[in-house]
């Protein structure tokens, strides 16, 4: 009665074991030459514990319609299951080796995993196979049939086994056709908790991202299951917010994005400080009690910042989640209003970033999170964007304290502490980035100075440790080239008590540090993304390739405004006001002004072209 069961995770194994055993063999060995490095034992090893996962996704993926065909057969007998699991097998082993073949073979020309653009080549098969001969063709296509032909033949031994005795059977009674159906729901229920995974965001091909070098994690992805999910994350760039020809637009911007001018004031005494970045979940304005917000809130930001710090008063945050926020500090790129680039594994290694652009200048690179880095592609895009290490909540001890979403940020402030002393000590030239997380609901902190207000006692929390490091590390001799970035990644806004887009949108900025030459507010107007420029400008490094980064400190700044942008929408915001778009109705909701529409336009404009060719 329950030979189904069994058919199941006989099938399961097998699907598992033919991308083990085939697709990542084939894949690693095909493309060895991609990677210009020895691949050792361990990286193979790590390899395929890594992408254990992805093939668990896809062989649950495969399973699925097998197990409902042999339960309903169990309590139906109604029809011939060997016949319709031999028809599944036959288009399942085509699909899977057309997948996983186009792959191993597109990867050396591509440099990224098969994904659904491979379609807008298919459009124009004369012009998808011009490139390669004819005997490369029939090679090819021999490999995906002899492929194929492993998976059929080990698929329909399976199917056709235990269709003659485990599936084979009467009809049952009504009660066993009740626990048949039990057993399904729980197996179903089982295959799904493995395609979505147990955290709280479901999962999403960075699972199995772990490596600095991109090939690694290439090999270890099953490619059906990159090819599934990308299907899910369409090209929603290429022609969108068409409002000007070519030459108008360019006329537009060219006077907002300088990429280049000289600086006008030094903040730094060196040109090669040592940095930390500190992205503080949701930090607000509000919470900041100089820049008119709670008064008990960040009051050692606030004790920093007037202690030889300097405060950027006046900076937009680029959007309004956390995916977007990051893309806006460290690529300096504008946020997306229809989507979040972050998705788009491929392009993330063809946007600007500033700790790839340090790395030329021979710094240590790490991105450092006591939460889950696959949340959001965080670990794709700090991979991509050139951190050579990257520290997330399952690289510490168990015992260590957490909340909903990891380690509580008082214990991972110690880490940094101690990284930075062991990087001190190794005379090594570092960027770290930090993302913090118990400002972050539910708000459980362990900690009770605002105890009538969650929300604001977990920013003061975060405040206290913040306030403890700096005070800690001052005292070191790591504080004399040291330059501390503490930046929100967004606004707060809750949705039991809603602000203004304006209120919600403005974050500070404070840079403190022994590397800083002097100290004081600066509060000339600046977008989020303006800091990677702002920071290149201070070093003395170019700042080209940043395109939407403007360095604000520069003589060639002549047009302060801030971008932001939030769910189909944008706000641009200059001296003499703020104008907020809906770009469904293509209207002015609020400070309707024709040239700063003009001109959110346009950034809209560019900003999509620019995604569409990266």
């Amino acid at each position: 009665m329950f030979g189904f069961a069994l058919f199941t995770i006989i099938y399961f194994v097998f699907c598992t074991a033919f991308f083990e055993i085939v697709q990542k063999p084939l894949f690693g060995l095909y493309n060895r030459s991609v990677n210009p490095e020895k691949t050792t034992f361990k990286d193979v090893r790590q390899v395929y514990s890594h992408g254990l996962v992805s093939d668990l996704i896809i062989a649950s993926y495969l399973t699925a319609l097998p197990l409902l065909i042999s339960a309903i057969h169990t309590m139906l007998p109604c029809f011939n299951v060997g016949v319709v699991l031999t028809v599944y097998n036959v288009i399942i082993a085509l699909a899977v080796a057309l997948i996983c073949i186009a792959d191993t073979l597109l990867y050396r020309f591509w440099n990224y995993k098969i994904d659904a653009s491979v379609f807008v080549y298919l459009r124009s098969l004369k012009g998808a196979f011009a490139s390669v001969s004819t005997a490369y063709l029939i090679v090819a296509f021999s490999v995906v049939f002899v492929c194929a032909g492993i998976f059929f033949a080990g698929a329909e031994f399976i199917s056709a086994k235990c269709s003659s005795s485990l599936l084979s059977g009467p009809w049952l009674e009504w009660w066993k056709c009740l626990l048949v159906f039990l057993v399904m729901a729980v197996m179903i229920g089982l295959l799904f908790a493995i395609i979505r995974g147990l955290k709280i965001r479901p999962n999403n091909p960075s699972v199995v991202y772990y490596s600095k070098t991109p090939f690694f994690n290439h090999w270890a992805l099953n490619p059906a299951y990159n090819m599934i999910y990308s299907l899910g994350t369409k090209d929603e760039f290429k022609g969108k917010f068409r409002f000007f020809d070519e030459k108008e637009c360019d006329d537009i911007l060219n006077p907002l994005f300088p990429t280049s001018g000289t600086t006008e004031r030094k903040l730094l005494r060196t040109d090669r400080p040592n940095i930390l970045l500190v992205v503080w979940e949701s930090l607000g304005a509000e919470f900041v009690p100089s820049l008119g917000g709670k008064k008990d809130v960040a009051v050692n930001f606030d004790r920093i910042a007037d202690d030889g710090g300097v405060l950027f008063t006046r900076c937009t945050a680029g959007s309004f989640r956390t995916d977007r926020g990051l893309v806006c500090i460290l690529s300096g790129y504008l946020g997306q209003p229809t989507t979040s680039v972050i998705r788009y594994t491929r392009k993330l290694p063809n946007l600007p970033a500033l700790p790839r652009r340090l790395k030329e200048e021979g710094y240590v690179t790490t991105a450092v999170h006591g939460g889950e880095l696959t949340i959001m592609h965080k670990s794709d895009y700090y991979l991509a964007s050139g951190h050579d290490t990257l520290v997330s909540q399952k690289d510490f001890p168990t015992s260590a304290p957490t909340c909903k979403w990891g380690i509580q940020d008082g214990y991972m402030f110690d880490f940094i502490y101690d990284d930075i002393m062991e990087k001190t000590r190794k005379g090594e030239r570092w960027f770290t980035t930090f993302q913090t997380l118990s400002s972050h609901e539910p708000f459980t902190v362990p900690y009770n100075r605002l105890p009538d207000d969650e929300v604001g006692n977990s920013f003061a929390y975060t405040d206290h440790c913040f306030g403890e490091f700096v005070d800690r590390i001052k005292k070191t001799p790591a504080w004399d080239d040291l330059l501390i970035i503490c930046v929100a990644d967004h606004g707060y806004n809750a949705s039991h008590n809603p602000v203004s887009r304006q209120k919600y949108a403005h974050i500070p900025i404070l840079l403190t540090g022994g590397a800083l030459a002097e100290s004081g507010r600066i509060d000339t107007i600046m977008s989020q993304t303006d800091l990677a420029a702002t920071l290149l400008g201070q070093m003395n490094l170019p700042h080209d390739e940043f395109i939407f980064s403007r360095d604000i400190l520069a003589d060639t700044y002549k047009e302060p405004f801030s971008f932001h942008t939030y769910t189909n929408g944008f706000m641009l915001t200059d001296e003499r006001g703020s104008t907020i778009v809906d770009n469904v109705s293509d209207e002015a909701i609020e400070g309707a002004d024709p040239g700063r529409e003009r001109k959110g336009r346009a950034i809209l404009q560019k900003l999509y072209e620019d995604l569409a060719n990266r």
